[in-house]
């Protein structure tokens, strides 16, 4: 193991980290910056599909994306580079609005602190708005989106937001105001997959080459694993243990006075509660440690079949906004909605998920995901290109969630887990939904929702932010103001991780801002010299911020047009499961041999289908289902939280007048350990017309682990009854819609449903051989 003794060491090299290290080099401290990924020059990011270990980032690779599935909750995705999260990003450097301060910030940080040091990231990252007045114009999405706009009466929030991309001569190669070698914008649309002629002002060209200049050394590939402190009270400090990929010396070793972790909200998180919790090297730390996750609202969603071409290759990414804004409202809701591009190769191959094309398989859930994967992937023969491809963009959107999500490591398995309610979030999911609907349909084109949400009701993000919030005491978040860790002189957190809450606005311009002005002070205190500031901050004039420039209707913006209209019930089924089965499919003999060893198992659910249409209308008929389990031994005496929890009505069983009813509840035990309540309804005619024995009997399986394939630890039946029943529909709430005529006919709709297919089940079959006999008859 080696070892050097540096002031500074900064662990990560994205908004946060690069403005730290850039700063603290300036300023004449010996800086070591510390990042797993590589560093990508100019034509070196990577394009073919097939070169796994290039694309994927894991334990033994260093590729550009680090995808990150949270158990059920969230699949969260990450960039892994020199450069972090500006490398993939889709450039958009806008302002938190003020709304964003209301709550949960501590004192002296709001939107006017800030705006000195937005400036500041501004001028470094040299921000601007697409113009028309760039070589090739107004991108056609973007066109197209403005018409939409105004076309639902929304122009007043539309607008174009600051870009950190280089609009000069398409394709010419010109030193930037720091001396690094970048070219202008070719509107190719590969942004987010890395942009090969360095149009992107990625932080790689701007902060981190002045940290360079100004002596901070590099280390690439360098996987931090442990952080702990040196142990010497004169001169305190800490020593960061990592692993440098593709050495044979191993672990090495650093040392410094100072310490700030930057490698992204959930990867900063996780090493300080693996420092806690594993290693115990940084021992106390704030209870508040996890707690205050957010994705900061993101809601994934497509348009296919737009009347007029969207050419979703062509332009920057994103290059325009809509704000939806009732911030004053009863229920507070503020969002955005933004155009979405993409490279040709994705846009083409990203047409399997248009409905009408039927080229994703039959499977289900998983299933059905991992079929978009194979298909988007390299394994399956490219396909030739299409006039639908020209015809599709994305729509992504973002806002203020609830921020209230925890990350911490499983019993057992150390595994990350975040508990995460997306249940506390259908309100602005459900609003996302509906402007997407208004502007889909403006665009004269069709909505398609992010599979796994579609078929699992999980979010995917781009923005994580949280988990080391900072405060004004360690009763309520991990670090102070400034980023220092309670309790732990010199060690600072100064990304994504230490926001209190969600921005709602594309976060990095605000992670920048927020890591420019802590580091100023804490370079005041480091230095003794109280009026450092950076050498940039005098030549950062003031910058506009469109956002700024939106007009919000008194009282706030006027609610979607699509009225998304949902459904809800409370369900409560109890019964017994037994351990020593010997048989994984004898459920009926397991749950007597439980019910005489009094092994009880009970579950109650709110389950919800947000969107009713989709609900009765998709194969798989996915509702999101909330609430409590409960099994004794397994779960505390009070049961254990549902938050992610999956109901299927009727899908296809194996039998084609047959039906299954999918329960699956994932949830933590007593131990800390993962487990799943993994049941379903079998609604089939077994000859005796069995309809209220087949609706009422679950075949449960607890299982270890949030799969279906995780090992059978108990298995029975859970059972309904009459009294139970006649709960049920007494909680059937639909939401989405005041008229009493609307409810009913939804009400109508779910009957119709529900009694329709046990009809095709139970009687139907029933009948069919008396009127294929009376037709003959007839034709005699």
């Amino acid at each position: 193991m080696t070892t050097a003794l540096f002031d500074a060491i900064v662990i990560g090299s994205g908004f946060g980290g690069a403005v730290a290290a850039c700063r603290l080099a300036q300023a004449g401290l010996r800086v070591c910056i510390l990042e797993r990924g590589q560093r990508y020059p100019m034509g070196s990011f990577p394009r073919n599909l097939a070169d796994r270990e290039r694309w994927l980032c894991s334990e033994h690779t260093s590729g550009l994306i680090d995808a990150k599935p949270l158990r059920t909750e969230m699949i969260a995705l990450q960039a892994s580079g020199y450069g972090g999260g500006s490398l993939l990003y889709n450039n958009v450097q806008m302002r938190a609005p003020h709304s964003a301060f209301a709550s949960g910030w501590p004192a002296g940080w709001d939107r006017d602190a800030l705006d000195p040091y937005y400036d500041l990231v501004g001028y470094m990252l040299d921000v601007r708005p697409i113009s028309a007045a760039h070589p090739q114009g107004l991108p056609p999405r973007t066109r197209a989106m403005a018409k939409a706009a105004a076309a639902l009466g929304r122009q007043d929030q539309y607008f174009l937001p600051n870009l950190a991309v280089d609009f000069s001569a398409p394709g010419v190669t010109h030193k930037n105001k720091f001396g690094v070698d970048q070219q202008g914008c070719t509107h190719c649309g590969e942004c987010f997959v890395g942009c090969n002629v360095h149009a992107k002002n990625t932080l790689d060209l701007n902060y981190l080459a002045l940290a360079e200049r100004a002596g901070a050394i590099v280390k690439v590939g360098a996987q931090v694993t442990r952080i702990h402190p040196m142990g010497q009270k004169r001169d305190p400090g800490y020593w960061v243990t990592y692993l440098a990929q593709g050495s044979t010396d191993g672990l090495q070793q650093l040392g410094a006075r100072y310490v700030f972790l930057c490698a992204g909200s959930i990867n900063s998180t996780e090493l300080l509660l693996r420092c806690r919790d594993v290693h115990g090297s940084l021992r106390p730390q704030s209870p508040r440690l996890g707690h205050g996750y957010s994705a900061n609202g993101d809601f994934l969603s497509l348009v296919f079949r737009a009347q007029e071409p969207l050419h979703p290759s062509q332009g920057p990414c994103i290059t325009s906004a809509v704000v939806f804004d009732q911030s004053h409202a009863a229920r507070p809701t503020w969002f955005l909605l933004e155009d979405g591009g993409a490279s040709a190769e994705i846009s083409r191959r990203g047409q399997i998920l248009d409905p009408q094309q039927a080229r994703i398989g039959n499977g289900s859930g998983f299933a059905l995901w991992l079929d978009v994967l194979r298909d988007l992937g390299i394994q399956l023969a490219a396909s030739p290109p299409s006039a639908h491809t020209d015809h599709s963009a994305v729509l992504l959107l973002m806002g203020q969630d609830s921020s209230d999500g925890q990350l911490s490591l499983e019993e057992g398995t150390g595994l990350l887990k975040l508990s995460w309610h997306s249940d506390r979030n259908l309100g602005l999911y459900n609003m996302q939904t509906r402007l997407a609907q208004d502007f889909a349909q403006a665009l004269g084109g069709e909505l398609v929702l992010n599979p796994l949400w579609q078929t699992l009701h999980q979010p995917i993000t781009i923005h994580n932010l949280g988990g080391c919030n900072m405060a004004d005491s360690p009763e309520r978040g991990v670090t102070d103001s400034m980023g220092e860790i309670f309790g732990h002189p010199g060690l600072f957190v100064l990304d994504g991780a230490r926001l209190p809450r969600a921005v709602g606005a594309n976060p990095s311009h605000t992670i920048a801002a927020t890591a420019e002005r802590s580091i100023e002070a804490l370079i005041r205190r480091f230095t003794g010299n109280p009026t450092w500031q950076a050498p940039e901050r005098g030549a950062a004039t003031r910058i506009v911020e469109p956002l700024d420039r939106v007009q919000i209707p008194v009282g706030g913006c006027a609610d979607p047009r699509h009225n998304l209209i949902g459904a809800q019930f409370r369900e409560t089924m109890r019964g017994h499961l037994d351990r020593n089965f010997a048989n994984e499919t004898d459920y009926v003999a397991s749950a007597l041999r439980g019910k005489h060893a009094g092994m009880t198992c009970e579950f109650t659910l709110e389950i919800f289908a947000p969107d009713l249409d989709s609900f009765l209308i998709e194969r798989d008929h996915t509702a999101l289902a909330s609430g409590s389990v409960t099994v004794p031994g397994i779960t505390p005496p009070d049961g254990a939280t549902v938050t992610a929890g999956v109901f299927n009505l009727f899908v296809q069983s194996d039998a084609e007048n047959a039906r299954k009813m999918l329960y699956a509840l994932p949830f933590y035990g007593a131990d800390g350990s993962p487990y799943l309540l993994d049941g379903w309804k079998d609604i089939r005619d077994h000859g005796r017309l069995d309809v209220w024995e087949s609706t009422t009997t679950l075949y449960t399986t607890l299982r270890r682990g949030h799969s279906r394939s995780g090992d059978a630890l108990a298995i029975g039946t859970l059972h309904i009854d009459l009294a139970g029943v006649l709960h049920l529909l007494s909680t059937l709430q639909i939401s989405g819609t005041q008229s009493p005529v609307d409810k009913n006919l939804a009400i109508t709709r779910i009957g119709s449903a529900f009694f329709g297919t046990l009809w095709n089940v139970y009687i139907r079959p029933r009948l069919t051989p008396s009127l294929a006999m009376g037709s003959q008859t007839q034709k005699a």
